[in-house]
């Protein structure tokens, strides 16, 4: 069960991964020559730089929707984990246990200032004021960090996991 848990964690991570990418992806293939055609029509009395901005603005509430409940679901699949894994002593518990961290630290220290620092920056003209795409850059490269290391924890409980039988 512990392995299951820990093999839908990394999963649904992945897939979060990817989903805050594509959002992005969409809005660019919208936009661009490949895209509806009834879209650019109704678009059409809207300037580019806007339609860009208030489509990317959607992507990053889409985005900002998935990250906080996805935050959350994180720390009650770490609990769980850890749950099952408390029986076991050793490097699998002590993994887990360092993954909830790192859920635990996103969803109280992270999600917050990167939500609202992204709401506020989101219709902004680009380049960013230096100050604030510094600001962002850092929170969000360091929840990024925190991810991938949490991922490589995961990926490490179950390997041990599937060694152990």
């Amino acid at each position: 069960m512990a392995l299951l848990l820990t093999g839908l964690w990394l999963g649904l991570l992945v897939a979060s991964w990817v989903a805050a990418t594509v959002n992005f992806r969409t809005v660019d293939a919208v936009l661009g020559p490949g895209g509806s055609h009834d879209a650019q029509v109704r678009f059409e009395p809207v300037e580019a730089k806007d339609r860009r901005m208030l489509l990317r603005h959607l992507a990053s509430e889409i985005n900002r929707w998935m990250f906080r409940w996805w935050s959350r679901s994180q720390v009650a699949l770490g609990a769980a984990l850890l749950v099952l894994l408390w029986p076991t002593a050793g490097t699998p518990r002590a993994l887990a246990a360092v993954a909830l961290a790192i859920a635990l630290l996103q969803a109280v220290g992270f999600a917050a200032p990167i939500t609202d620092l992204g709401r506020s920056i989101d219709f902004l003209p680009r380049p960013l004021p230096p100050d604030l795409g510094r600001r962002f850059g850092l929170l969000h490269g360091a929840f990024v960090l925190l991810d991938l290391a949490k991922a490589a924890g995961l990926v490490s409980v179950a390997a041990l996991l599937v060694r152990r039988g």
